[in-house]
């Protein structure tokens, strides 16, 4: 796996950002097994345009049932 390189005009290096208490914070969990998930909600993507619609799914409303998260981008 190749290193992420910073860019040239970038006051700050790879290292300096790795290893910035904000940084680390983002990687440190704050929930363990168990824990009750940080209530969300998110817009309910229309199945024909795939863009957002009024419609709002609310994790608090899925509780008990298992639920996968999937973050990314398909651009």
């Amino acid at each position: 796996m190749s290193r992420p390189e910073t860019p040239s005009d970038s006051p700050l290096s790879l290292e300096d950002v790795m290893g910035s208490p904000g940084y680390q914070s983002l990687m440190t969990p704050e929930l363990g097994p168990a824990d009750p998930a940080y209530p969300f909600d998110l817009p309910r993507l229309d199945p024909e345009s795939h863009r957002p619609s009024a419609e709002r799914v609310r994790l608090a409303e899925l509780a008990g049932s298992p639920v996968a998260l999937v973050f990314g981008s398909y651009t």
